[in-house]
């Protein structure tokens, strides 16, 4: 009897703290500002250098930019962050962006978070906050 009382008990207390803690938000679980910032960086230097997309980034203060993506991206996560930059279509409708270029930038953030360890399911919620915005950057 004292043998079923106290597998009571414990079962009991495995139920009260195993209830489901409300999620995090993405910018907490994707590693914060520091990883936004480690994201913005390494994706704006590659896509900045290479051939393909080069030229949409000439004559662009590099370090704003890169400041104002992962401002953006922290407000876009769930961050406590201020984006004061353009509206997507705004920032980008004298660019001529073609949807190669947009696609080499997405694989290229794709490839940055694998490496930089952000979880697959972190990678798909933050592609699916930015996939709609391919209508405003894309003028092709």
């Amino acid at each position: 009897m004292r043998r079923l009382i106290w597998i009571g008990l414990l079962l009991c207390m495995a139920g009260c703290t195993a209830q489901p803690k409300p999620d995090a938000s993405l910018f907490s679980r994707i590693g914060g500002l520091p990883m936004l910032s480690r994201l913005s960086n390494q994706t704006l230097d590659i896509v900045s250098k290479d051939p393909r997309t080069a030229r949409s980034f000439e004559g662009v203060k590099m370090v704003t930019l890169k400041q104002s993506l992962t401002n953006f991206l922290c407000v876009k996560t769930g961050g406590q962050c201020e984006y004061e930059g353009e509206t997507m279509k705004n920032a980008h409708a004298d660019v001529h962006i073609t949807m190669a270029e947009f696609e080499i930038m997405v694989e290229v953030l794709r490839e940055r978070m694998d490496i930089n360890g952000v979880g697959t399911k972190e990678k798909n919620e933050l592609l699916k906050i930015l996939a709609p915005m391919k209508r405003d950057v894309v003028s092709d």
